[in-house]
């Protein structure tokens, strides 16, 4: 949500002036808290909790504009590349597919709207999508790859039974820290992802997961020590190491690694960023530490980066990474 902030902070400018402007005191308060670096899931929640009727209305007005400005910021990302950007999650399913991988997938959450995901599972698996509730028209024959929304989607529309399609009625959970989940499907969705959570290692991908996500810090904080194999699973940040050392200060409950800190991709890392022979991260002294972090940096796709990482790591222990559909074979060959 980062990077929307500037295009929110012009459209909310706007709906002031259209909507608003005969309201000084809304306006000023528009004036001295609306700007770039505003947290919206802040303000929105703040302007929930007035005793305004104004405020509240305001409060609902900017998630309808938050919706517009991600939904625009999504249609200008498939303009852009002709298409949606599903490459690297059809990498990451095909993963999966490639013989002797030493693990399973059982399963994806998701706090994103977009369909992008079902699109990949659709182009690189042979299985419908098991979303936990009773989605209209879903192929329930067989078992489906279980993919749970925790904050809905923009193809959902809030119907009984839920409707596929983008309509003017989206079933999602709009931005605010405190995240409205007490009501079907969401009640279920967030219920079944505690036991989709008892598991050995959860990956974090471009989720920022800051203190705005403590409905989903909490999950993962009580479903870690509450598993079927008796031990904290693993939490794989899939983000910049700075980020991940950020994390591990803020939440050190998580026991979160970074992607240097994950083996056998994560000795290859420090070579390539300290320019040595591969060492463990755990190896390093804290001042070599502190140089790799810088040296990674903070702008670059992680999440292709790791898939390429493992792809080149599964070769030299497999030989080979091909399978029918070939999307994580691409990745590996790709410069």
């Amino acid at each position: 949500m980062n990077d929307l902030r500037e295009t929110l902070a012009e459209n909310v400018r706007k709906l002031v002036i259209d909507e608003y402007k005969n309201d000084p005191n809304l306006v000023a308060l528009v004036n001295a808290v609306i700007v770039e670096t505003t947290d919206f899931e802040h303000v929105i929640t703040f302007l929930d909790e007035s005793p305004s009727s104004l405020h509240r209305k305001f409060a609902n007005d900017l998630r309808k504009t938050f919706e517009r400005a991600l939904k625009r910021r999504l249609d200008l990302i498939e303009m852009e590349l002709g298409g949606p950007p599903t490459e690297l999650y059809k990498a990451l399913l095909d993963m999966y597919k490639v013989t002797g991988l030493p693990e399973e997938l059982a399963g994806l959450l998701t706090i994103n709207y977009d369909e992008y995901i079902e699109e990949a599972v659709a182009a690189t698996c042979r299985q419908p999508i098991d979303f936990g509730v009773h989605i209209q028209g879903a192929d329930s024959s067989t078992p489906g790859l279980r993919l749970l929304r925790l904050h809905g989607s923009f193809g959902w529309q809030d119907a009984f039974p839920i409707s596929r399609g983008k309509g003017d009625a989206p079933l999602w959970i709009p931005p605010g820290i405190q995240k409205a989940k007490d009501r079907y499907p969401f009640n279920v969705v967030w219920g079944l992802a505690r036991e989709l959570l008892d598991c050995d290692v959860l990956r974090i991908v471009g989720c920022r997961l800051a203190s705005n996500d403590w409905d989903l810090i909490s999950l993962i904080f009580t479903t870690r020590h509450a598993t079927s194999i008796h031990r904290p699973y693993f939490v794989e940040v899939i983000d910049a190491p700075l980020h991940a050392a950020e994390l591990q200060k803020s939440f050190p409950y998580l026991d979160v690694r970074s992607i240097l800190e994950i083996e056998p991709i994560g000795s290859q890392l420090v070579s390539e960023f300290l320019g040595v022979a591969p060492r463990p991260y755990e190896d390093l002294t804290p001042e070599e530490q502190e140089r790799v972090k810088a040296a990674a940096g903070r702008d670059k796709n992680w999440f292709r980066l790791w898939l390429k990482q493992m792809a080149e790591a599964l070769y030299r222990d497999l030989g080979s990474v091909r399978t029918p559909v070939g999307a994580f074979e691409r990745l590996l060959e790709a410069h």
